[in-house]
């Protein structure tokens, strides 16, 4: 239900490549990630998108939430830091909507995005939007 709530909701669904296979065999995540279904879940995601001709695009998960999404800076931070806060431009950001533009950016980039924004380069109004579309506050 939710892939097919995701598919219908948004023309293109951007998400990491995540090595779930990889991902199980660490003994402290294990169960944790079986019991999500994510692997399920980006096949109903692909099924769904194909039946209904919407894109889906898997991205390179590397430094996703370590970029800036802004200024596309690295900044290193641990995984219990939750807030991205950017000392190259100032960007502040929750460290997950961080990850979810520069997703959504590696998304567009990936499908061959043409016209104005083809460098991944997305206006503030349009980081906005998909941002409230996600369902995170303005």
């Amino acid at each position: 239900r939710l892939a097919y709530s995701v598919i219908q909701s948004n023309d293109l669904v951007a998400y990491e490549d995540l090595n779930i296979k990889g991902m199980v065999r660490n003994r402290h995540l294990a169960k944790s990630i079986s019991d999500a279904g994510w692997a399920t879940f980006r096949q109903w995601l692909e099924y769904f998108g194909h039946k209904y001709g919407k894109i889906t695009v898997a991205v390179p998960p590397r430094n996703t939430s370590q970029n800036c999404a802004n200024c596309g800076q690295e900044v290193k931070k641990s995984l219990s830091t939750r807030t991205h806060n950017c000392h190259h431009c100032g960007f502040v950001e929750d460290r997950d909507i961080n990850a979810s533009i520069n997703i959504l950016k590696l998304g567009l980039t990936t499908v061959g995005h043409t016209g104005s924004y083809a460098t991944g380069d997305l206006p503030s109004w349009a980081i906005g939007e998909a941002a409230r579309s996600w369902g995170f506050p303005p």
